[in-house]
């Protein structure tokens, strides 16, 4: 069976701002099925998100669209191939729904702003009220219907459900996974990943520290903080989850970045890791990643 080719990939990108670096390293690719980037706050997810948007250029490495390098891509055709898709307070209160859908599009086609709010779900006498007369469920379908208006190729949705309640994120949920538009994520948010996504890589400290299917990693992690990710979640009865190792934010400046909050650290673990095969297309930066899979 032919693999397709991925949407977007990154070789070996290093991001910062200024000199200073923050995502380092990484390589990816973003293909059918859904992608979905996992990581705390300040693990680098947004960075590279703005990277692949072409907002920021790296400091190393490259990112292609397809077979162009981004730096040399035709942005205007990029632009309107990959769409952004952030939270619902992106939208300018001065606008109204109507007016924010139709921004995106050419004079001639703003007849087609209805027809866009209702494949959201919204009904299209919504148009008229600005964002501080709709629900926030209301605003985040806004702001999809705003991103499908150019029939993008890729959505590239930035914690797209975080600032909802739980009934409203289902229904987000069941409209972003209908819409048969490939879709990088990008959350903290394991439940929202295993929904959406058939392939997921999770970051630390700007690293990638394991990738592979989403339902195996989530299921067997190969890393200790994909591990220390899934067993912060929540359940309802039962017992609490084992705490594993420190909770120290800082990342180890040398060595594996984990290792001062890893429960698995040795001595071994003051040489930093390389990300390597583990199984059937998963890897993973840990050299006790066979040891969790056992």
């Amino acid at each position: 069976m032919t693999v397709p080719a991925p949407v977007l990939r990154a070789e070996r990108v290093t991001l910062g701002y200024g000199r200073t670096a923050v995502v380092h390293d990484v390589s990816l690719d973003v293909t059918e099925g859904g992608v979905g980037l996992i990581g705390e706050s300040g693990s680098g997810k947004t960075t590279l998100a703005r990277a692949f948007l072409g907002l920021l250029r790296p400091m190393s490495g490259d990112i292609w669209y397809g077979d162009q390098n981004l730096k040399k891509a035709d942005m205007r055709s990029f632009r309107r191939d990959v769409q952004p898709v952030f939270q619902a307070e992106a939208l300018d209160p001065r606008m109204s729904a109507g007016a924010s859908v139709a921004e995106a599009l050419p004079r001639k086609e703003r007849d087609r702003v209805p027809a866009l709010l209702e494949k959201v779900g919204l009904p299209a006498e919504l148009a008229g009220r600005r964002p501080h007369q709709l629900s926030g469920g209301q605003r985040q379908r806004v702001v999809i219907a705003r991103a499908l208006a150019v029939s993008p190729r890729l959505l590239i949705l930035d914690e797209p459900t975080s600032a909802l309640d739980v009934t409203v994120q289902a229904r987000i949920l069941d409209l972003l996974a209908g819409l048969g538009t490939e879709r990088l994520l990008i959350t903290h948010n394991l439940a929202v990943v295993a929904r959406l996504c058939r392939t997921a890589h999770v970051l630390f400290a700007g690293r990638v520290v394991e990738s592979g299917p989403t339902a195996e990693l989530l299921a067997r992690p190969a890393h200790p903080y994909t591990l220390a990710l899934r067993d912060a979640v929540p359940r309802l009865g039962g017992e609490p989850p084992p705490a594993r190792g420190r909770t120290e934010a800082r990342p180890a400046a040398t060595g594996c970045p984990f290792r001062l909050r890893c429960p698995l650290a040795v001595a071994a673990c003051e040489r930093a890791p390389e990300p390597r095969e583990v199984g059937e297309g998963r890897r993973a930066a840990c050299h006790r990643a066979e040891e969790l899979l056992a």
